[in-house]
């Protein structure tokens, strides 16, 4: 900190600590937290649980509950968007708005999947799947994707994990590289990486 101090005297930079924060991660409650004190330019970063950084919220202790249900908040009011703007095209063309538009789910590799808010994602999505076709709210869930010519939305997330975290294993970088074979074959559930990839295993494994 006084390093970042020192060059920002030199080269007349300004540093605003109310846009910065110090968090301590981890899964256990710590009362270190509570001793530290951090200070930029005099004035003091605030200690907090939470920050969003980027458009994800950031937790502390590694729950993503909060993320994952901004990202359901949001893709709801995304789909609200388009049926209400094009509620007069064929449900084809709201089905292929709705993939440009509304399934991004950026950051969504980062999850943990084995939380039972992601299954909320997916109800809202298929819900919303619902509204396109005007089918009846009963429709068996596993009919809906087959109907739309899509994946289920949660094998589509899976998907995604296993591609990312592919990427990280065979990435050129060998920071990333060593990283993720150290989170998926030695730290197991116990990296956010290698409990995903079990749980991808188990999940499709039972399938």
């Amino acid at each position: 900190m006084q390093i970042c101090e020192n060059y920002g005297q030199e080269f007349s930079i300004q540093f605003n600590a109310t846009k910065s924060a110090c968090m301590l991660v981890s899964k256990r409650i710590s009362v270190v937290k509570y001793a530290l004190q951090f200070n930029i330019d005099g004035q003091r970063i605030p200690i907090v649980d939470k920050f969003v950084h980027l458009g994800h919220t950031i937790d502390s202790q590694l729950d993503d509950t909060n993320e994952i249900l901004t990202k359901r908040n949001q893709l709801s009011g995304k789909i609200n968007n388009v049926l209400c703007y094009f509620q007069c095209c064929d449900p084809a063309v709201k089905i292929k708005l709705m993939r440009s538009y509304c399934s991004d789910f950026y950051g969504s590799v980062l999850w943990d999947m084995s939380l039972s808010t992601v299954e909320s994602v997916c109800i809202a999505w298929r819900k919303d799947l619902r509204r396109v076709w005007d089918l009846p709210f009963q429709t068996h869930s596993r009919l809906i994707a087959p109907i739309c010519d899509l994946l289920p939305i949660r094998d589509e997330l899976l998907l995604r994990c296993v591609n990312f975290i592919n990427k990280c294993m065979s990435s050129e970088n060998s920071v990333v590289r060593a990283i993720s074979y150290h989170g998926v074959f030695l730290q197991h559930m116990f990296s956010p990486i290698g409990a995903n990839a079990i749980f991808v295993v188990i999940t499709w494994t039972l399938l």
